[in-house]
């Protein structure tokens, strides 16, 4: 397999493109207004957004399978399937079920109403190395969001052109599928499913949304980078936005850190909660009263205080070798000189979710662990132009010189780095960003030292006016944890975006095991934070107020082998003859 030309000219062929993708981008904004149709609209009021009309098809489901798509700038499309889904106990509303193909394989499906349908549209992003469909109408972070789950919107996913099992392998080898699935993909299957959508219903959408969470977090931010016209309203949670570093260096590295050079395990997963528990009693934040922390990086805890006496292993203690472990983890992957190499380690306050991901659970071995599984993963297939599916993570990989060489290459095809998002602030977008502060997979560092980075580049005054970016104690990856973590940004989102009501503090809520809620926290936005009131029932988020700690509006930029997050760094490319690509570096299409 050759590698890519990396052309800074752009063919006319290239300069052709170029002028379609920018055509078909005005005619998604210029029908920002809301649908009608023969039937006649029929307003509902809805708990978020604008009160808009119910609009009906102007085509059986059946009608619409036969339409032809293959003409699409850029997005040729075919549907392979369309049937109607009727409305049922575990079914809300009635739905003509689309499924079909962005060329060259991108597969993708959505769910139109046919009764219900208000004038919005809703692209989920995927996770992992993604390579399947799995549309739902409750994706990370929009619990409780009504219009989400009553038909307002159609909703699409897609499997970012290729199928797998979660990690990267043999599709990877072939440059296209590399380029579809690193930054391709969520634009053309947009394009697609609006040309869809208006061939259904006879107009575009009003409201044109993107929601994700990890991988599907980077592709959000893909979006408004690269494609700032797609999408009106994005929500990009606990983004792999740095997916190079990431994948390829932090989780491979994370994937070595607890085994010695036989393969026994160091620090055994029966080890975290005590672990755990001895940094939530050293840095759980009294203000919210709730055993989380609100700022893990002031987190001082130092798990050599955990040394067992004599270094004699024990359950209640770590060892030295332990602790060195724990030490790695925290910090991260770093190059011998001492150089980080990733924008943050572990956080503190995550020790849970590391077994399986970093510390192997009873009877695992180092191939079955996630960091593992997904660093080599990208080493192997998706960050070299030759497959290598034999490597192994050996120390020798995380050199700057491996580090730089890596992201020369790659970066600009995956990561969704750009700080300037001043074109998707013109276009009228609103962004939403949010991270779980318990985060094992991907450490939230990276989101506050991104955020810092828009903030550098737009200024403060300007990122108010379309940027909110939240963290959430005690979350895990995407959802669950130990604290209020029950959350929708969703709904926010919609007022922005419709009604430009800016967010504030969102209420998110500890359940119970029958779906109630123990007990409910604010969520302010970054770097605010959460103290009791002084008065008023403690498991009532209306008796906390926002306050801001000293220091907290410092600058949060992460010095690491990357930095600073800059534009000008993403990759064009096109292939003339399906696997052989010619790449441009540039800016987004705006």
């Amino acid at each position: 397999m050759r590698r890519p030309r990396l052309s800074y000219r752009p063919s006319r062929a290239r300069a052709a493109l170029l002028a379609a993708v920018a055509a078909a981008a005005l005619t998604v904004t210029a029908v920002l207004v809301a649908p009608t149709s023969s039937a006649g609209p029929t307003t509902v009021t809805t708990t978020a957004g604008r009160d808009l009309p119910v609009t009906q098809p102007t085509l059986t489901c059946a009608q619409l399978a036969a339409q032809d798509f293959s003409r699409l700038d850029g997005a040729a499309t075919s549907i392979t399937a369309a049937t109607v889904v009727a409305k049922s106990a575990t079914n809300k509303y009635e739905y003509c079920k689309v499924t079909g193909v962005v060329a060259p394989q991108i597969h993708f499906e959505l769910r139109l109403p046919t009764q219900t349908y208000r004038g919005r549209y809703l692209q989920l992003g995927c996770g992992g190395y993604c390579g399947n469909v799995n549309v739902t109408t409750s994706p990370a972070a929009t619990a409780g969001c009504a219009p989400l789950t009553d038909g307002t919107f159609v909703v699409g996913q897609d499997d970012e052109g290729h199928t797998g099992t979660g990690g990267a392998d043999v599709w990877a080898t072939d440059p296209q599928l590399k380029v579809d699935f690193g930054y391709r993909s969520e634009h053309v299957v947009a394009v697609a499913s609006k040309a869809i959508v208006k061939s259904f219903y006879g107009a575009r959408p009003a409201y044109s949304y993107y929601s994700g969470c990890s991988d599907g977090g980077r592709e959000a931010l893909l979006e408004a980078q690269r494609h700032p016209d797609d999408f009106d309203g994005i929500q990009a949670g606990a983004p792999a936005f740095n997916q190079t570093a990431l994948n390829g260096f932090e989780e491979a590295y994370l994937g070595t850190v607890d085994f010695r050079a036989d393969g026994s395990v160091i620090l055994p997963a029966a080890k975290l909660d005590m672990l755990h528990a001895a940094v939530i009693a050293k840095c759980a934040d009294e203000g919210i009263g709730n055993g989380t922390i609100q700022d893990p990086d002031a987190c001082d805890f130092d798990p050599a205080a955990l040394r067992c006496p004599d270094d004699e292993d024990a359950a209640n203690c770590l060892t030295g070798e332990q602790v060195t472990v724990v030490q790695k983890i925290y910090r991260g992957v770093t190059a011998p000189d001492g150089t980080h190499l990733y924008s943050g380690g572990e956080a503190k306050g995550s020790e849970p979710q590391w077994a399986g991901l970093v510390i192997p659970k009873d009877g695992q071995t180092q191939q079955d662990l996630f960091m593992y599984r997904i660093g080599s993963g990208f080493l192997r297939w998706l960050g070299t132009w030759t497959a290598k599916p034999q490597l192994e993570l050996t120390a020798d990989l995380f050199t700057k010189r491996s580090f730089e060489k890596t992201m020369k290459e790659f970066a600009g095809i995956y990561d969704a780095t750009d700080p300037d998002l001043t074109p998707f602030y013109k276009s009228g977008g609103k962004l939403i960003m949010w991270h779980g502060l318990a985060d094992g997979y991907i450490p939230p560092t990276g989101s506050i030292a991104y955020r810092q980075a828009v903030l550098d580049t737009v200024g403060s005054a300007t990122a108010d006016r379309f940027y909110r970016f939240y963290t959430v104690p005690g979350m895990f990856h995407c959802s669950g944890g130990y604290g209020a973590t029950s959350v929708d940004f969703l709904s926010p989102l919609m007022d922005w975006t419709e009604s430009d009501k800016a967010p504030g503090a969102v209420t998110a809520a500890k359940l119970d095991s029958d779906g109630s809620a123990a007990y409910t926290r604010p969520v302010y936005p970054y770097p605010q934070q959460v103290k009791y009131a002084g008065t008023g029932d403690k498991d009532n988020a209306a008796n906390y107020v926002a306050y801001t700690p000293k220091g907290k509006t410092a600058d949060d930029a992460f010095r690491w082998a990357g930095a600073p997050f800059k534009s000008g760094t993403q990759l064009w490319c096109e292939s003339t003859n399906g696997r052989d690509m010619s790449c441009t570096r540039r800016r987004s299409k705006s």
